[in-house]
């Protein structure tokens, strides 16, 4: 019976792949789409591993009727994050003297089969173009004062990158890539777990930016 269980989501997984739009120039493939919202990934190098590991890198597509600095502000502001993330229990955003840096905390609560999760991570303003777009990276940071390890819990690291970009006075699109670097965890069990929550995520976050949007 579980041999069977395990063919046929292997099947499922396949014929997903099969008919989706095909890879872009980077090799990224549609997993999963709702209305205006994608989602994309491609297994790559995770970056430094040795030996080699092969890691998940999704890319979220999506628009909100809102400003660049709306999106960019809900992604720092503790006291929403629960609104769009519910899976966090723990958020905290460490501010610097320099504006374009800053460091969040974050600690998931993850269901089975896998374990509760936390990160820390430095975000920095790579490129601001006026009235166009807006592009920010983050990736994993350790302080063991901010950060320190807990016990059973799995330390996430992480990188990637989000881009909003102006189309016009009431729209903005969103480009959100995220690379992790895997725990040991089987792809059929992660995949569902990995992008329902993602698009959740993307859902609730562009509600709260747009309000007259619904989601289910």
């Amino acid at each position: 019976m579980i041999v069977s269980k395990l063919c046929l989501t292997s099947a499922i997984y396949l014929l997903s792949i099969f008919l989706s739009h095909g890879q872009d120039k980077e090799g990224f493939i549609v997993v999963k789409k709702a209305g205006t919202t994608t989602i994309y990934e491609r297994w790559i190098i995770f970056p430094n591993s040795d030996p080699p590991i092969e890691a998940r890198e999704v890319k979220g597509e999506f628009f909100f009727r809102n400003t660049m600095f709306a999106g960019l502000n809900l992604i720092q502001n503790e006291e929403k994050i629960q609104q769009w993330q519910n899976h966090v229990s723990e958020f905290k955003v460490y501010l610097e003297k320099d504006t374009t840096t800053w460091l969040e905390y974050s600690y998931h609560d993850i269901p089975w089969p896998v374990s509760d999760q936390d990160h820390l991570l430095k975000y920095t303003i790579e490129e601001f173009v006026p009235g166009k777009s807006l592009f920010i990276t983050f990736e994993s940071r350790e302080n063991k004062t901010l950060a320190p390890v807990r016990k059973g819990v799995t330390r996430m690291v992480l990188s990637g990158s989000w881009k909003w970009e102006h189309i016009n006075a009431t729209e903005t699109k969103v480009t959100y890539r995220i690379l992790s670097k895997p725990i040991g965890i089987p792809k059929w069990l992660t995949d569902p777990i990995i992008r329902n929550n993602i698009m959740t995520t993307i859902e609730e976050y562009v509600a709260l930016l747009s309000p007259s949007i619904k989601t289910n």
